[in-house]
């Protein structure tokens, strides 16, 4: 029982040193485009234009748009305003940007939005939405530019 009572301070010891070594994180110096804080210029050029929704993807079956959703769209503009059509209706609101997601809150009616950046091109914008709890679904939204 004593040799164990000499041997605490050598494990405590080696507990010191080793946590802080496996807790540090390894800085790359990158940033993957999801995390960024702000848009770059470049990027926000890309989001702001009008959109037109072709494809709902669900369950991870896609499919394209139809019925209400045939002439749906989106258009961010850069001053931070935005206008939407969901199912036939139409809405205007305001949006930010905030690490890889677009808060939106539409006027009419007013609603919360909150859309993950999948993809964003000048050719393919995907965004997806998460339904509020319980319901936790998930729907991705798959545009191309407005012609």
């Amino acid at each position: 029982m004593i040799r164990f009572f000499k041997h605490i301070p050598f494990i405590l010891l080696c507990c010191f040193i080793s946590i802080p070594a496996f807790s540090q994180k390894i800085a790359t110096g990158k940033k993957t485009p999801a995390a960024e804080a702000t848009l770059s210029a470049e990027r926000s050029k890309m989001l702001c234009k009008p959109w037109q929704l072709d494809t709902v993807s669900e369950f991870g079956v896609d499919s394209k748009a139809k019925g209400k959703e045939a002439n749906d769209g989106i258009t961010f503009i850069a001053d931070g305003s935005f206008f939407i059509t969901q199912e036939g209706a139409a809405s205007t609101g305001i949006w930010s940007y905030t690490g890889g997601r677009i808060n939106a809150l539409t006027k009419n009616p007013e609603q919360k939005l909150s859309f993950k950046i999948v993809a964003l091109a000048d050719t393919r914008l995907v965004l997806e939405y998460q339904f509020p709890a319980p319901d936790l679904r998930k729907i991705r939204y798959g545009y191309s530019p407005k012609k």
